[in-house]
C-alpha cells in the first residue's frame, strides 16, 4: 500500500512539473488542467457513495446528538453545504472585485493574486501539485471506510 501512495505521489509531483511548464490558456496547459479535473471526477464517481450524512461530523459529536440531528434533517447537516458556502462566498467576492472601478492592485481578483505566484515555475509547480493534493482529500474524505461484517462462528454445541 506504501508504495502504491508513494507511486502516486511521485506521478502527481511529475505531473505538476510538466503542467508547470506550459503557458496558461494554451493547448498544452488546458489539456493537462483538463485531463486532472476528468480523473478527479471519474475517482469521485467510482469512490464516493451515493449518501447524503457526514462521516466526520459523526467524530466531532457525541451519539445522542448525532441521533438528534439525524431524527431532524437541516440544511446545514448536509456534507456539500460548506462548500456550498464557500463556492458563493469565492463567487461574490471574484465578482464584486472584478467589477468595482479601480486598480487591479486595489482590487485583487483570484487569477491576479495567482498570477504572482505563476510567474516562477517552481511555485507554479507546487501550486498545481497543491490543487491535485486537494482533490485527493475531497476524494479520499468521501471514501467510504469498510465496515467490518461479524462473522459467525459456530459455538459450542450443548
Amino acid at each position: 500500500m506504501r508504495a502504491g501512495r508513494a507511486l502516486l505521489l511521485v506521478g502527481a509531483v511529475a505531473y505538476s512539473l510538466v503542467a508547470a511548464s506550459t503557458t496558461p490558456f494554451t493547448k498544452p496547459a488546458d489539456v493537462l488542467t483538463g485531463l486532472a479535473i476528468v480523473a478527479f471526477a471519474v475517482v469521485v464517481c467510482v469512490r464516493w457513495p451515493l449518501r447524503t450524512h457526514s462521516r466526520s461530523r459523526s467524530r466531532w459529536r457525541s451519539r445522542a446528538v448525532h441521533t438528534e440531528a439525524a431524527a431532524s434533517p437541516s440544511r446545514s447537516g448536509h456534507p456539500f453545504f460548506p462548500w456550498l458556502v464557500l463556492f458563493v462566498g469565492f463567487t461574490a467576492w471574484e465578482l464584486f472585485n472584478y467589477l468595482v472601478h479601480g486598480t487591479r492592485a486595489d482590487h485583487p481578483t483570484f487569477s491576479s493574486i495567482t498570477d504572482a505566484i505563476d510567474r516562477f515555475y517552481l511555485l507554479k509547480a507546487l501550486l498545481f501539485l497543491g490543487w491535485l493534493a486537494g482533490a485527493w482529500v475531497i476524494a479520499q474524505r468521501g471514501t467510504p471506510t469498510p465496515t467490518p461484517t461479524p462473522t459467525s462462528t459456530p459455538g459450542p454445541s450443548a
